[in-house]
């Protein structure tokens, strides 16, 4: 047996999920709970034991024990798999197809290295006489010994053989800490890569340290304000941002991330309670860090710098998200340079703003049109250079269009002149494709509802509807006759595993979907089911007695008489399912 079928054999989903979710509570034939993936009043996550599948009815997730890992953890498929395998008590390490066991030991050492320096900074900053300096200036900033301590935020000291002496006594190597980042050479030496800093360490959305970045704290001119960890094989800077691994589960709950520029934001923003926050580390937002929100949110709030370069990355970043399909709007600070001066002035201010996010577009217009004499040809045409590479980069044509409209009213031009001018050889919102909205539903949607509907109430239950005596005659879709026949045949109790088995892969999905759905709802599934069977019993009468009209009018004389035999018989059932 495959490492992966053996591990899927030892893991019980309801239990997997029961470990992240202990709302999870018994609902029929399945279990069912607030979805942790969108944010939603009602409940409509349902997890089936016999299938071993979970399944959204409001964002559409759907899958096994390993894919709900993989979500809830917000990893990649083999680190998924990795942390199903340890939870079923199977060892993956010795095989290649998962794991490389060189690199894998690199990796360790190079966490290592990272959680040793990160805790001797941190004690500096914490307790050490030598960190009274970097102490002074966490005060002023308003770090606090909460965030201090959450962050393991520290404090390098300015000297150049510090870390490594420490580094050394523990058995490293100085080659192994110049390659982790952690040493940089000079005159043939190697000495540490960061002095007299405020070290904020970056986590992996695991929990890992997996590089630094660190603020100058000294009155040197030249040096770089924020130095960051090189990329090593645990750390690239442009798939990670500061500060996620503690904003993911606010996150979650609020439905919404805050993107800005700066470390220190961060911790000022915790520090009053707003934890979906995250930074970039040392470049600019990237396409990545934009799939990497993805896997935790559909909505980005930008509060960049509100100086030129600011306003420049929220422009770029538009782009990247409209490219990503993510919402976005703006947090408009007004003359505050940035989150962490707004905060430490006025920290009410920051959380009423953030409740009060504007349209991002609309806050580009009004900024561009700033300053302009939109009566003059000059102020016409600086505005539209600005404002034009944010329409370009809408996707949305209704979004487009609105915005167009508006643009084209502040510089008295028709809409159509305005676009065929700037915008028309480059837009791609005309290119748009709809095919990434993802899919609540797995069946096709031309099966009629009623139809799946009873299917659903008698595959979750069979017994009670006593559904043998059901025909399967009216259930117009073929693809649902074939499947309420195989379940006829082979639903003789509960165990849905059984009647997956004798599936073709089409029925196998449907048939999945039917199980899943809820039907907590209704006061009495015995009761509408067969009421629902009625109706569609009746449809099917209907339908068969203008079929006999038809080949009664169509037919020969010997057969007339036996048609209109049964149109009478079907007649008189038809009369009857209506009288009860």
């Amino acid at each position: 047996m495959a490492d992966l079928d053996l591990i899927k054999s030892k893991l019980d989903i309801v239990d997997v999920v029961l470990s992240y979710l202990p709302d999870l509570k018994k609902a029929g034939s399945n279990f069912k709970t607030h979805c942790p993936f969108h944010n939603e009043k009602t409940p409509s996550f349902m997890v089936n034991p016999s299938l071993q599948l979970f399944k959204c009815f409001g964002c559409g997730k759907v899958g096994d024990a390993i894919t709900f890992i993989k979500e809830i953890e917000r990893v990649e498929f083999k680190e998924a798999l990795q942390i199903a395998a340890e939870r079923a008590g199977v060892d993956i390490t010795q095989n290649n197809q998962y794991q490389n066991n060189e690199l894998k030991k690199q990796k360790e050492r190079i966490l290592e290295a990272n959680t040793l320096t990160a805790k001797l900074f941190n004690y500096i900053l914490s307790t050490h006489k030598s960190g009274k300096v970097g102490r002074d200036y966490a005060q002023k900033r308003g770090i606090d010994a909460a965030r201090i301590s959450k962050f393991l935020i520290g404090y390098a000291p300015n000297k150049t053989d510090n870390l490594k002496k420490f580094l050394l006594s523990k058995g490293f190597t100085e080659k192994e800490l110049f390659e982790f980042g952690l040493l940089v050479e000079r005159d043939k030496k190697f000495i540490d890569k960061f002095r007299h800093r405020l070290m904020q360490p970056v986590f992996s959305t695991k929990g890992e340290i997996i590089g630094f970045s660190g603020r100058y704290i000294g009155t040197f001119k030249d040096a770089p304000k924020y130095l960051n960890s090189p990329e090593t094989p645990v750390y690239k800077k442009n798939q990670i941002l500061y500060g996620l691994y503690h904003a993911k589960d606010s996150i979650r709950k609020n439905g919404f991330v805050i993107l800005e520029e700066g470390n220190i934001d961060v911790l000022s923003s915790h520090r009053v309670g707003i934890e979906n926050i995250v930074a970039p580390l040392g470049t600019a937002f990237t396409e990545n860090q934009a799939v990497l929100i993805k896997k935790y949110t559909d909505t980005v709030y930008f509060c960049f710098d509100t100086d030129e370069a600011g306003i420049a990355a929220l422009v770029r970043g538009i782009g990247i998200l409209e490219d990503a399909g993510l919402k976005y709007k703006v947090i408009n600070i007004d003359n505050f340079q940035d989150p962490d001066d707004l905060i430490s002035k006025s920290p009410d201010l920051w959380i009423e703003k953030v409740g009060s996010p504007v349209d991002a577009v609309e806050y580009l217009i009004a900024r561009f049109t700033k300053g302009q004499n939109l009566s003059t040809s000059e102020g016409k045409n600086n505005f539209a250079e600005k404002i034009v590479p944010v329409l370009r980069s809408i996707k949305n044509p209704i979004s487009f269009s609105h915005y167009l409209n508006e643009v084209s009213v502040l510089v008295d031009v028709n809409p159509k002149i305005f676009e065929e001018r700037f915008i028309s050889k480059t837009a791609s919102y005309k290119n748009k494709s709809t095919k990434n909205q993802e899919e609540s539903v797995l069946y096709p949607k031309t099966m009629p509802e009623n139809e799946l509907k009873l299917l659903s109430f008698i595959i979750q239950n069979f017994k009670k509807i006593d559904a043998e005596n059901f025909v399967p005659e009216v259930f117009s879709d073929s693809r649902l006759k074939e499947l309420f026949i195989e379940i006829k045949r082979n639903l003789k109790s509960d165990n849905f595993s059984e009647v997956a088995l004798a599936l073709n892969d089409e029925l196998k999905t449907i048939f999945s979907e039917l199980v899943l759905k809820d039907l907590t709802g209704y006061k009495s599934v015995v009761e509408t089911a067969k009421k629902l069977y009625s109706t569609l019993l009746e449809k099917y009468l209907r339908r068969e007695i203008l079929n006999l009209r038809k080949k009664v009018a169509t037919d020969d004389e010997k057969t007339i008489n036996e048609l209109a035999l049964k149109t009478k018989e079907l007649k008189s059932l038809l009369q009857k399912i209506r009288s009860t």
